[in-house]
């Protein structure tokens, strides 16, 4: 399995785009195309395709806030077709990579909602866990410490 982060530009904008989670993830995550134009409202932005086999699979948005030194995952998916196999994990670790080698991070945070198909088990079994603290009210954030 060769699993890759790449960079988006006009050449793969478009199959990253077509990239859709599971229906009941729909309420969880946004889709690419979102998240992309969220992304040049950032002051931060870091986002990469995932790959493997030189296939589109997936989609990472990092706001890497260099002045803060806070790095937080904002969007992290893997295409419905691609789900369930290993990607998820494997991508996880390509970008602490990624983060550690480009920014010298030593903790990364993200944010679930709590409830049923929440993303939070699978955060925690890549080893993030809760710091106790909510955000925006509804979401408990979650730290992976590198």
């Amino acid at each position: 399995m060769n699993l890759e982060l790449r960079s988006i530009d006009k050449t793969n904008f478009y199959e990253i785009c077509q990239l859709k989670v599971a229906q009941h993830q729909l309420n969880h995550v946004d889709s690419n195309a979102i998240s992309l134009a969220e992304a040049n409202f950032m002051s931060f932005p870091w986002f990469k395709g995932i790959y493997s086999d030189n296939n589109p699979i997936g989609f990472v948005l990092v706001n890497a806030d260099t002045v803060s030194d806070k790095f937080e995952l904002w969007r992290f998916m893997i295409d419905k077709s691609q789900q369930s196999k290993g990607y998820g994990r494997l991508a996880i670790d390509l970008l602490k990579s990624a983060l550690v080698n480009e920014f010298g991070i030593s903790a990364l945070y993200t944010s679930v909602v709590v409830g049923s198909d929440s993303p939070q088990g699978f955060y925690e079994n890549c080893g993030f866990v809760s710091t106790g603290r909510l955000v925006e009210g509804r979401e408990i954030e979650l730290c992976l410490s590198l």
